[in-house]
């Protein structure tokens, strides 16, 4: 940890929860677009970039899904989904799917079992729905009844589920099929995510340093408040919690800021000397 950074800086921020305000248990026609960061977040990110230090977004969310106003803030680049996608300067350097035939036995398996779940790709969520749904509760996803509705250009590239942690129960089967397919996160609630094997915030946050030309860790800042940013945080230097964080994201901070409608992520920045 360090307490001040007079040198250029590497910064990665989580969004929902951290940059803008998300309540995991409100899923009911959620607009993730409509979300936005403050007035004082944007000044903030202004400040950094005057300052030589490059922030990253470091979020679950697909590509499709940064708004514009995120995008406003002009961040260095975006890791996506969760890990599985690094982006730069508009173009994807980095993008991790699931197999095909994961995602076909994953969506099988869920609709025999007759509940929604959310298969993300880059370029659009799909809301499989049971037989006879035909809208979904999320604004701006696609529904489909099967894994063949959610191609692109002929292939699945999938590269993150969400679903309910009861319903994951129900198609796990005591198997080991998710245990051998999928890292599995807590994000809060009953919500819960799936990610390709081996992949994490924390592969994201590796993979954006070696693109910038970066050995080591040194001078690296993560912000976060869910399960899937604890990757991120162990990978940064410094981690920084959220004070609306859940219980082991603080447990493993180097520091606690305030919450995300007080701004935290800009607290934390004046107390580590970024801005």
């Amino acid at each position: 940890m360090i307490d001040a950074c007079p040198d250029s800086a590497v910064l990665f921020f989580d969004v929902d929860g951290t940059l803008t305000y998300f309540d995991p248990d409100d899923m009911t026609d959620k607009d993730f677009s409509a979300v936005r960061p403050s007035q004082t977040v944007v000044e903030a990110f202004r400040a950094l970039r005057d300052a030589g230090h490059k922030a990253f977004i470091c979020t679950g969310r697909p590509l499709w899904l940064i708004a514009d106003s995120l995008r406003a803030l002009d961040p260095a680049g975006i890791v996506a989904m969760a890990g599985a996608t690094l982006e730069v300067e508009g173009r994807v350097v980095h993008e991790e799917c699931f197999d095909e035939g994961i995602v076909e036995e994953l969506a099988r398996r869920i609709a025999a079992a007759g509940f929604e779940a959310f298969f993300e790709a880059n370029e659009a969520t799909f809301a499989l729905e049971p037989a006879g749904v035909e809208q979904s509760s999320l604004i701006g996803t696609a529904v489909v009844h099967s894994a063949e509705e959610m191609r692109i250009d002929g292939h699945l590239r999938v590269g993150k589920v969400c679903l309910n942690a009861a319903d994951l129960a129900r198609v796990a089967n005591d198997d080991g099929f998710i245990d051998r397919n999928f890292e599995l996160c807590n994000t809060g609630g009953s919500n819960r995510e799936l990610s390709p094997k081996g992949i994490d915030k924390g592969v994201g946050v590796a993979r954006a340093l070696e693109y910038l030309g970066r050995v080591g860790n040194e001078r690296t800042f993560g912000f976060g408040d869910s399960g899937n940013d604890l990757g991120m945080l162990a990978a940064v230097e410094t981690a920084v919690a959220m004070g609306n964080a859940m219980p082991e994201v603080k447990a493993v901070a180097d520091y606690v800021t305030d919450d995300v409608a007080n701004d935290g992520t800009v607290t934390a920045m004046q107390h580590f000397g970024l801005i």
